[in-house]
């Protein structure tokens, strides 16, 4: 007996590989940082950057522009390994560019997020610091006998890490001062996609002029950049090392070190407050003007602190959550306190396997929501909670949840609960730590809310570039906690009139949806700041209609196989001036891109008119295909000569193929390239594209 399999198929598949070869990615920033009031050259490292036409740099008081390599101020540091067997260069980051940025004096110092413009898009985003202190290049080839010396403290120490390499600096020290040394690794590259882990595993230590250790750090706290803190017994000579855990290496295992007496906050408590209301808090750290201060958080949800240093420097910034105004906030709450909706508890474990209890009033039937947020605020707290009914018998016990929103976080160590209680009555809720640790950096925040959110969104990537008349997609990723994921509609705000868009309804069980966007040909040219809209039922027509705003984001693989979430700034669609060429799909295709073009087990083929536009002059051959690979449907390749503008395309399908499925709901765009020259970079070729436009998506249904 043959079965039938139901599958939802919503662009399911590979990018052509000729496609992905053309976008820009930038895999390193060296050095990833600067002094404010400095002019600072840096090399930008990744793949298909030498077209790249424009620096953007997020915040106010930097400037970035590309300039020549001859032009480079400072010496970076060579590639020690190039050629050599244990190479682990990537051609991922074959290409180099050089970028001269002019930081202002008062520019505030901390991390930007630092992008490549060209004519075909805008990149992904990598980290940028601005510093406090002065860059201090690793020397190439430096050693225990021939460290880099760093002449003044503080200073940022800069370098790249390369396979089995050590890297050393050296520096005078005073008794009795306390120094920090705070790498900044993967906060500079968070995932690496072909490495394994995927990130640089940063290990440092300090030694003194006998070689004796002081002290020791590959991680600190619950982030892999490591810290060490260190009170100086003698005045002398020291060493700091850094090096891979496992000694992997190559151009992106990139380091900062802030090393000297500078400010340096571990915790502060508590770590939340009502926005625009001032909250007391007491300051856990080192170097630190004072130990308390009163800090009124500007914007609701996660945001960060920073406070003054004994010197005059700006501590590195930690998490504080901010509040609604109108929140019922209690960070004193007692055992077996009532616990109603909307109440939010701020609290913490502090003594060895404590267990905190809280009473949660239920009526029948009534669903129990609770979130713990405690990792996600810097915490060392590894939560589980235990739900009990009133005669404490165990309901349901939630450890690890995994948090969407927050993809730089390794460990989703924080529950999330929900729970349809049968009875009314007065519930029992537990709170622990896993592994038994305590402590007044074992704290959380706890809210009961009406319902777990049913699903999550994301747009990639956050920076789309239109040109006029032309189209560009983007993609909403959809995550959830259910088994069930709802079809969504979509509404995308800040559009002017005149914009075309594709397909706004995804299918039920969809984990993503792909969205065209298309410019009129007189669009006005400049950034446009974008929300998109999702909605949806969770369960069922008699639940409400849940409403939220899609997170912008940029995608990074970590280690071959996991994709996670960055989140961006926001959402921008940057209109530039016209390709060459356009492609548009019949006027009647594009005047019903909301519904789906229905397919049936007995169709062969789907033709597909569509329309070429060119500028005047312009007379290169078009080649066009499909935008996706799919085992249902295939496109011969099709070339479009100078004198057409129109083109039919046929889509044939397999049939044996279409049979198997019961629903299909797939969209697709053709598109058309003009083809340069073929590329070699290492032992790959790249077929360049001079020009590549699409249609706007269409959407193949069969229900």
């Amino acid at each position: 007996m043959q079965h039938k399999y139901i599958f939802t198929i919503i662009g399911l598949m590979f990018w052509l590989a000729n496609a992905s070869a053309q976008k820009m990615s930038v895999g390193f920033i060296f050095p990833a940082g600067g002094q404010t009031g400095t002019v600072t050259d840096i090399e930008v490292g990744g793949l298909n950057l030498n077209g790249a036409t424009e620096v953007l740099i997020s915040g106010e008081g930097v400037k970035a522009e590309i300039i020549p390599l001859k032009q480079k101020k400072n010496p970076l540091k060579s590639k020690k390994n190039k050629g050599k067997p244990d190479d682990q260069s990537s051609p991922q980051l074959a290409d180099r560019i050089s970028v001269r940025v002019t930081i202002d004096r008062n520019a505030t110092p901390g991390l930007r997020d630092l992008r490549l413009q060209s004519p075909k898009g805008v990149s992904n985003k990598l980290n940028f610091e601005v510093g406090q202190y002065p860059n201090i290049i690793g020397q190439s080839g430096s050693s225990a006998a021939k460290p880099t010396q760093v002449e003044q403290l503080p200073a940022t120490l800069c370098g790249q890490i390369f396979p089995g390499e050590i890297d050393y600096f050296t520096f005078q020290a005073e008794k009795g001062m306390t120094l920090v040394a705070s790498v900044k690794a993967r906060t500079l590259v968070p995932y690496i996609a072909d490495a394994v882990p995927g990130w640089f595993q940063p290990v440092i230590r300090l030694t003194n002029s006998a070689g004796r250790e002081i002290a020791y750090n590959d991680d600190f706290r619950n982030a892999v950049d490591p810290v060490i803190i260190s009170t100086i017994e003698e005045t002398g000579a020291y060493f700091l090392s850094i090096h891979d855990a496992i000694y992997r290496g190559r151009e992106d295992f990139n380091y900062r070190i802030e090393l000297g007496e500078i400010p340096f906050l571990e915790y502060v408590y508590p770590c939340v407050g009502k926005i625009r209301k001032n909250t007391e808090v007491t300051l856990k750290g080192i170097n630190l003007a004072q130990n308390k201060i009163r800090f009124k958080p500007s914007q609701e949800g996660y945001g960060k602190l920073t406070v003054a240093g004994k010197n005059g420097f700006v501590s590195n910034p930690v998490v504080f959550y901010g509040l609604p105004r109108d929140a019922r906030l209690n960070t004193t709450p007692s055992e077996k306190e009532e616990y109603l909706t909307n109440c939010i508890l701020f609290d913490s474990i502090t003594s060895p396997n404590q267990i905190k209890t809280y009473r949660i009033v239920a009526l029948k039937n009534e669903k129990i929501a609770i979130d713990i947020k405690a990792r996600r605020l810097g915490s060392m707290l590894d939560a589980k909670m235990t739900l009990r009914d009133p005669s404490g018998v165990k309901l349901i016990e939630v450890d690890d949840v995994e948090d969407a929103t927050q993809g730089l976080i390794t460990h989703h160590a924080d529950p999330m609960l929900q729970y349809k209680v049968k009875q009314a009555g007065d519930y029992i809720l537990e709170v622990t730590d896993v592994l038994g640790n305590c402590g007044p950096d074992c704290y959380y925040l706890i809210e009961r809310r009406p319902n777990v959110p049913a699903f999550q969104t994301f747009v990639s990537p956050a920076n789309l570039t239109i040109p006029k008349g032309g189209t560009a997609l983007f993609r909403v990723d959809i995550s959830s906690e259910e088994k069930f994921i709802p079809g969504l509609n979509f509404d995308i705000k800040g559009l002017p009139k005149g914009y075309l868009v594709s397909c706004l309804h995804s299918q039920p069980g969809s984990k993503f949806w792909d969205i065209s966007v298309t410019a009129p040909a007189m669009a006005e040219e400049g950034d446009l700041s974008l929300e998109v809209l999702t909605s949806a039922r969770s369960k069922g027509r008699e639940q409400p209609v849940i409403t939220q705003t899609a997170t912008a984001a940029d995608n990074m693989m970590q280690a071959f196989y996991y994709t996670h979430h960055i989140p961006a700034a926001g959402f921008v669609a940057r209109i530039t001036p016209a390709s060459p060429f356009s492609l548009r799909l019949s006027t009647e295709m594009e005047q019903n891109l909301q519904k789906a073009i229905p397919v049936t087990s007995s169709d062969t083929i789907i033709p597909v008119k569509i329309r070429i536009f060119r500028a005047p002059g312009f007379t290169d051959p078009i080649d066009l295909e499909l935008n996706k690979k799919s085992p249902f449907i295939t496109m011969e390749p099709t070339k479009v000569l100078p004198h057409e503008t129109e083109k039919v395309v046929n889509l044939k399908i397999d049939e044996k193929a279409l049979k198997k499925l019961r629903r299909l709901h797939l969209g697709l765009a053709v598109v058309g390239t003009v083809n340069g020259e073929i590329e070699k970079k290492g032992k790959r070729s790249f077929q360049n594209a001079l020009y590549r436009e699409m249609t706007p998506i269409f959407v193949l249904g069969k229900d």
